[in-house]
């Protein structure tokens, strides 16, 4: 059932990709809270690298109102929680085909490499440790419309930045 059918509110992570440095600590923070390890690959959290924009980008599932994982995902584990709207897994029942991890557009399904498990962020059920660990406040936990706003300038200020980059002679960056 869609949250927003319910009448709910979502609050998701809105990722503030100009104030990440790439620290790593919302890795580790994951992945000892779901793990008991201090590891970054056992994170639900990863970040990507963009050099060419120079940004680190924090990438976790984005909770898709109609989820491609939840679709490929061949033993139908995958569902949207009703009270919440978030996108979760029957984690126990999970084979490890990874089909989900490959149906992700965002690579937010991520391979748990020692239960052999695909895994995704589910927002520490409400309290997500990433947000409140974040020391230059790169992740943010809000409401979707709240979000939703926030995005939109910043793609406005990106493709502003982006104008302003020099170009080489064939029109890239």
């Amino acid at each position: 059932m869609n949250s927003k059918k319910m009448g709910m509110r979502m609050k998701r992570i809105f990722v503030n990709a100009e104030a990440c440095t790439g620290c790593g600590l919302c890795q580790l923070l994951c992945s000892v809270h779901k793990t008991g390890q201090w590891h970054p690959a056992l994170a639900r959290i990863k970040i990507k690298e963009m050099p060419e924009l120079e940004l680190n980008v924090p990438v976790l599932c984005l909770h898709c109102s109609n989820p491609p994982c939840e679709v490929y995902c061949v033993m139908n584990l995958i569902y949207k929680d009703p009270n919440t709207g978030y996108t979760l897994r029957r984690e126990d029942k999970c084979i490890g085909c990874r089909a989900c991890e490959i149906a992700c557009p965002f690579s937010a399904a991520v391979m748990d490499p020692i239960r052999e498990v695909v895994v995704n962020c589910d927002l520490c059920e409400g309290d997500p440790l990433c947000v409140s660990g974040c020391p230059e406040g790169a992740l943010l936990y809000m409401e979707d419309s709240e979000a939703g706003e926030r995005k939109r300038k910043a793609a406005v200020s990106l493709g502003a930045w982006r104008a302003s980059r020099p170009r080489d002679g064939r029109g890239s960056l």
